[in-house]
């Protein structure tokens, strides 16, 4: 006979996802439809653990960016069984927080999932989203503040809504600048994010600024998946190195050497820039301990693997890291883009004076 003493929470993250435990006097047959099938012996009590917690972290990921549409991802509910007879259900969510206990729908209300600084400060085009699981029916709501005109008028701040969530869903929001741009009838200096229900505010507020951009060649952004199950950009500002390395295959023949094949791969080292606080250097680590990992390159995020990071800290003293990263997917093959050449030649002559060839007629 089995008695089930301890079972999953209604809704969990896989990082805090409690043992199933069960009193029995024999071995039972545990199963999770469509995942595990597994027979666990019990100890000398006739205790029964199960870790689900270990079978969750390891296979278990967030969606990835192209995989939650505009209307939501429905969430998973798991049943499990014990000797085949249905014993219940839960649902389980990517990632974790560092809790010795969490009430996840409480969380789960009042949080996007995220952990980046609360004032953001970002480019026009920049691409950011922010994660939400709908546990009920709900609105996220945008706040739009604007500079005043020139005889001060027009600054009052204006909300609207973005976009009306259904209970049981996760949804990707993008809340790119321009895009939220085109919310307003002109263009706010910043504006706040939140989710609401029946009037009510039940997130905490994100807050979005937008930057004065201008020539910045070091400057990269890189979006990751981070501890919660969402996605963040995030701005690097250091130098950046190109590191490629070229290894050489060869054979001889007849006492010639001839090269037969060139292994070659490009890497860049790149350094974080100095982070402004604590507060943000422990949110950049996330960007280290990340699976899965994008480099903004060419209007395209291209998967990357990091290697060599170089994470030291004092207390009390900037910080700033360095990494190396390069492209999942790498080519030997070439594709550049073509010119339009000028039909009149430019030549700078002694003196910085200009001077013209026409082209020959064709």
């Amino acid at each position: 006979m089995s008695n089930i003493v301890q079972q999953p929470q209604e809704y969990s993250f896989a990082g805090n996802l409690g043992d199933l435990v069960v009193m029995s006097d024999r071995a039972i047959a545990f199963a999770i439809d469509g995942l595990l099938e597994e027979r666990y012996e019990p100890d000398a009590s006739g205790r029964v653990t199960i870790p689900l917690r270990a079978f969750f972290e390891a296979h278990l990921h967030a969606p990835g960016l192209d995989d939650v549409p505009a209307e939501g991802l429905p969430l998973t509910t798991y049943t499990y069984r014990i000797d085949g007879e249905e014993a219940g259900t839960f649902c389980v969510l990517p990632g974790g927080v560092n809790a010795k206990s969490i009430d996840t729908p409480l969380f789960l209300k009042s949080n996007f999932l995220t952990w980046q600084p609360q004032t953001r400060y970002v480019g026009y085009h920049e691409p950011q989203w922010l994660r939400y699981v709908a546990l009920n029916d709900c609105a996220v709501r945008v706040k739009g503040y604007f500079a005043p005109t020139d005889d001060e008028t027009g600054a009052e701040p204006e909300t609207v809504t973005l976009q009306e969530l259904t209970v049981g869903r996760v949804y990707s929001l993008d809340l790119n600048y321009g895009r939220i741009r085109g919310l307003f009838d002109r263009q706010p200096t910043y504006f706040d994010v939140w989710v609401e229900a029946g009037g009510e505010r039940q997130s905490f507020v994100q807050r979005y600024v937008l930057r004065e951009t201008g020539e910045e060649p070091t400057v990269d952004w890189f979006v990751f998946e981070n501890s919660l199950g969402g996605y963040d950009t995030i701005r690097f500002t250091g130098d950046r190195k190109e590191v490629g390395e070229s290894e050489s295959r060869n054979a001889v023949f007849d006492g010639d050497t001839f090269e037969f094949g060139i292994d070659y791969g490009k890497a860049w080292t790149k350094y974080t820039g100095y982070l402004p606080d604590e507060r943000t250097r422990q949110w950049v680590l996330e960007f280290f301990s990340s699976c899965r990992r994008y480099h903004l390159a060419d209007s395209s995020l291209e998967c990357i693997y990091v290697s060599k990071p170089k994470l030291e800290a004092t207390a009390g003293e900037a910080a700033g890291y360095e990494f190396t990263f390069a492209y999942s997917h790498q080519s030997r093959y070439l594709n550049i883009a073509r010119d339009e050449l000028p039909e009149r030649l430019e030549i700078v002559g002694p003196g910085a004076e200009l001077f013209f060839f026409d082209a020959p007629a064709q």
